[in-house]
């Protein structure tokens, strides 16, 4: 049987044979990929896409074995951000295989990752699959390595599955090169078969040995020559991903065409907003509350099977444990699943959920990605996912297969949180994606390129540079940036090159080229590639098994004895080893929960501008009048049902009457001076002005605190630079440390009352002028770029996170940068991996772009500045971030529910609105509709 363009084959008949008929995606693709276009792949998990990415290309390799011109090569490389996603896709490439051939089938495949053992990758080399299935490290670890290149020099196809998780960080960027590499390389082959000679075009260059490797100069004219062909077909993969235009150009580089098939309308998605909210809008202890626990579990015993989202890994373990808790007859059948747990615990979850043996799961972000997890009847997201691209991949998760419906629960935390659902909600159904945001030439990926580069091959800075900057991210990549970087690998810099040339010297560079040095430093170099920074973590053991890993921080605070979670269960501390500790099972104790570094998700532009748009329309509504008819008029606007419209119509009208309601109209700043019940703080001056006689410690003397909650609704990484600068300015205005506290809705500045500001001093405090030097001024007094340079040391590979094959501590590590970081920023500020901390803090971990774009629009805008007696509505997440970052004496949770009811009471004039109020069943509103 023929399918869509593709000839009758092995292959095409199992297909037939096994599915009958391609799904949407296949026949749109199939012709596209057999016709040798590059192409990108958009279809909702189940669709079918991973073998419309394959398909045509087993197809070919079936035809080759008939014809007996299938070599000992790699003709497919397969790249995923997952190791798991290699895993389960080897499995499903040998079922079709041994359908067709049985147990000797002529097309082999192999999975080559960190956990490969050196006897199976002996074996690949020796017998390399025809198919092989990697990681973007594990790639550059081989095209590092001479005695590889004949083995990839004939690859085909490169199929990249779940681009939108690598086009967003270094790993993409990292990838992006190693394709360009690798389409040079085997553009290299393909002429020197047609018998080139050297210098056509642009020369063969010489590596380390025999193999000659031939890089086309970018001035190359010689006939027939087309610098914007690719010699590999390039093939991406995503359910949910935009803007197109720039993803294409990611995968195919900067001078690549790219078919575009989005087939993402194919799937049928039913998405939810639940609130178990009802009367009292916020829940006990957060989303891992009382009444949410019960609720979800309600969910869980009326579901098959169900994948429960968390933002967080902390999140996963303690609403697992929970969960637990509240379903003690199905406690054996809910596990967690997160990226810190170790692989063979992981697996086990995995299988445990395709067999049907679990009725649920609670993940952080580690089950977003394609991994096979069989059947799924409902996705809950516990609190939204900050965007809307993320929660239709999670919902995408259930419902398996194109024929099913995908079903998927927005569960709300909180009032805020309410809002934030519906507006995702409404978003995902016209699917409006959130924009990707490609990284900006990172210059410590480039420097471990370039000494991977060097070790095959003596370049040329023109050959190099050319090469370079065909990769898309690199497309505008000076030549000054690409010099710094190689004066850097020649001996460390400016500053290091005279005592430490030999320490930190990774190239020969003359001008004639450069390669890299051998022995020590290569082997030190394999060892060492990967962009993913060491955070220091320690191995948990139970007797013989690992369980996963926790951050060493977070070890140093317990002692024996103490209880904590991992994988969703209670153990105790026994003792404390290298890197390593050893634990038993507490079962009936009460944990604490490990926090792991990670940085908080921020809310999507696209999901602010929502909810912007959305207040603007209900402020007109209520000053025209109309009260009566809000709530219907709510439900209808945000499709979210009439429970939910009464439970955000009651918040608004709140914050209609305390202080007013923000929108891009005009910048709203409320003022509020603590009372005894709420928040103090201490000031240093105080407390030395109570010091008895000046004798002995000063006693603890508390005043009221003032907070200012400053509405700039920017998402997380923008108000964190926003805020930085503004709290900057504020002590240069008046002294002190003014304390800011970043939050997706706006900051709250925390002073004391000598930094009371005025309304006529808020313009100087938010102008754009200046503030590129106020925030540099504001991270030199924060360890935050200290923390960058760490990762880009790393990567840049200044500091080995490897060495001899061993992983060195973090506090090795940290030490080691530290005293670099130091000599740097008094000696060269400007080195490049300095240079490339500075843009990860403003780029990465803050958006100041974002921050910088809100400053100029406020610029022009009234400032509104409303004294209130208590939290308004809208600040009050504000608020109760601040609470949990900044509290450490009661416990957060304690202290937002106490300060909320206190807060809601005060509102309604009555105390009618506690915790203990019965709660209603919650409700779900929303019908089906194909996206």
């Amino acid at each position: 049987m023929a399918l869509p363009g593709l000839s009758a084959s092995p292959v095409t008949e199992w297909f037939a044979r096994t599915y009958g008929k391609p799904t949407p995606v296949q026949a749109q693709a199939w012709p596209v990929i057999a016709a040798g276009k590059n192409a990108l792949l958009i279809s909702p998990t189940g669709t079918g896409k991973t073998l419309a990415a394959f398909l045509a290309a087993l197809h070919e390799l079936a035809a080759m074995a008939e014809r007996g011109t299938l070599e000992n090569r790699i003709y497919l490389l397969y790249i995923s951000p997952l190791r798991a996603l290699g895993y389960d896709l080897e499995k499903n490439l040998q079922a079709p295989l041994q359908a067709i051939y049985g147990e000797k089938s002529p097309i082999r495949v192999g999975l080559r990752s960190g956990d490969t053992s050196s006897a199976d990758r002996q074996k690949q080399f020796t017998k390399p699959p025809h198919i092989l299935l990697t990681t973007p490290e594990s790639l550059c670890l081989l095209m590092s390595q001479e005695k590889w290149l004949p083995v990839l020099d004939g690859v085909r196809w490169v199929i990249v599955d779940e681009i939108h998780a690598l086009a967003e960080n270094k790993r993409g960027a990292h990838l992006s090169l190693s394709l360009e590499r690798l389409d040079a390389l085997v553009r290299s082959s393909k002429f020197k078969v047609q018998g080139s000679k050297s210098g056509e075009p642009g020369g063969l260059m010489k590596g380390t040995g025999s193999l000659l490797v031939d890089v086309p100069s970018a001035s190359a004219s010689t006939a027939g020559w087309n610098p914007a062909a690719h010699c590999v077909q390039r093939i991406g993969l995503s359910a949910t991903v935009a803007p197109l235009d720039e993803v294409t150009k990611f995968l195919v580089g900067t001078n690549g065409q790219c078919e575009i098939i989005d087939a993402s309308a194919e799937k049928r998605i039913d998405l939810k907003v639940y609130t178990p909210l009802a009367k009292n809008p916020y829940p006990v202890a957060g989303f891992t509350g009382e009444r949410l626990i019960k609720e979800l579990g309600r969910l869980v015993v009326a579901n098959r099977t169900t994948l429960i989202f968390t933002n967080t890994r902390s999140g996963a373990e303690s609403a697992t444990f929970w969960l637990k808790d509240a379903l003690p007859e199905l406690a054996d059948q809910v596990e967690c699943h997160h990226a810190s747990l170790d692989r063979d615990v992981r697996q086990q979850t995995e299988d445990r959920l395709k067999r049907g043996e679990l009725r649920a799961v609670v993940c952080s972000t580690s089950l977003e990605l394609g991994i096979d997890i069989g059947s799924i009847d409902l996705v809950v997201m516990l609190a939204t996912p900050k965007g809307v691209s993320k929660a239709l991949q999670r919902t995408g998760r259930a419902g398996h297969n194109i024929h099913s419906i995908s079903r998927g629960l927005l569960m709300a935390t909180n009032i805020n949180d309410l809002i934030e659902c519906c507006a995702t909600a409404l978003l995902a159904r016209t699917r409006h994606l959130d924009n990707v945001r490609l990284p900006i030439e990172p210059l410590d990926v480039l420097a471990q390129h370039l000494v991977s580069m060097g070790c095959i091959a003596k370049w040329s800075r023109t050959d190099a540079l050319a090469l370079i900057r065909r990769a898309y991210i690199y497309r505008h990549l000076s030549e000054s940036d690409f010099n710094d970087v190689l004066d850097y690998l020649a001996g460390g810099g400016k500053s290091l090159r005279k005592q430490y040339a030999e320490l930190f010297g990774k190239i020969y560079l003359d001008d004639n080229g450069f390669e890299t040095r051998q022995g020590v430093v290569r082997r030190d170099f394999l060892q060492n590639v990967g962009v993913i920074p060491s955070e220091g973590t320690v191995t948990i053991r139970l007797k013989n098994r690992v369980l996963g890993s926790v951050e060493e921080s977070f070890i140093r605070q317990l002692k024996p004895g103490d209880v904590f979670m991992i994988a969703g269960r209670a153990v105790q501390l026994e003792k404390v080893g290298w890197m390593e500790c050893f634990v038993q099972r507490a079962d009936h104790a009460t944990p604490t929960i490990p926090r792991w570094n990670a940085n908080k998700m921020p809310l999507s532009n696209r999901v602010a501008q929502e909810i912007m748009g959305f207040r603007a329309e209900l402020r007109k509504r209520l000053e025209a009048g109309g009260e009566s008819d809000i709530e219907p008029w709510i439900a209808e606007r945000l499709d979210c049902g009439a429970n939910n419209a009464r439970i955000i119509g009651k918040m608004y009208r709140a914050q209609h009457a305390l202080s007013e309601i923000p929108t891009a109209d005009f910048l709203l700043v409320e003022e509020l001076l603590s009372n005894k019940d709420e928040e103090t703080v201490l000031t240093a001056e105080t407390a030395q002005a109570k010091r008895p006689r000046g004798r002995g410690k000063p006693r603890p003397v508390w005043v009221p605190a003032r907070h200012y909650f400053i509405h700039s609704l920017i998402g997380r990484s923008a108000n964190d630079a926003l805020s930085r600068v503004v709290a900057q300015r504020l002590s240069r205005l008046r002294g002190g440390n003014a304390v800011a506290t970043p939050d997706d809705y706006g900051f709250v500045l925390t002073v004391t009352p000598e930094q009371h500001f005025t309304l006529e001093e808020l313009p100087s405090l938010l102008t754009p002028e200046g503030f590129e030097a106020d925030l540099d001024e504001s991270l030199k007094r924060s360890a935050l770029l200290q923390y960058h340079f760490r990762n880009a040391a790393q990567t840049g590979l200044m500091v080995y996170r490897n060495f001899f094959g061993e992983q060195k501590s973090v506090r090795k590590l940290h030490f080691s940068a530290e005293v670099i970081f130091n000599v740097l920023q008094q000696y060269e500020p400007d080195h490049v991996l300095m240079r490339e901390a500075r843009s990860d803090v403003r780029h990465t971990f803050l958006d100041v772009a974002g921050a910088e774009a809100f400053l100029a629009r406020a610029a022009h805008l009234p400032k509104r500045l409303h004294a209130v007696d208590r939290v308004p509505p809208l600040s009050f997440a504000m608020y109760a971030t601040k609470i949990k970052e900044a509290l450490l004496v009661e416990d957060p949770a304690a202290t937002m529910e106490r300060l909320y009811n206190l807060w809601w009471t005060k509102i309604e004039g009555h105390a009618g609105e506690t915790s203990n109020t019965e709660h209603p069943t919650p409700n779900i509103e929303r019908k089906s509709q194909k996206e």
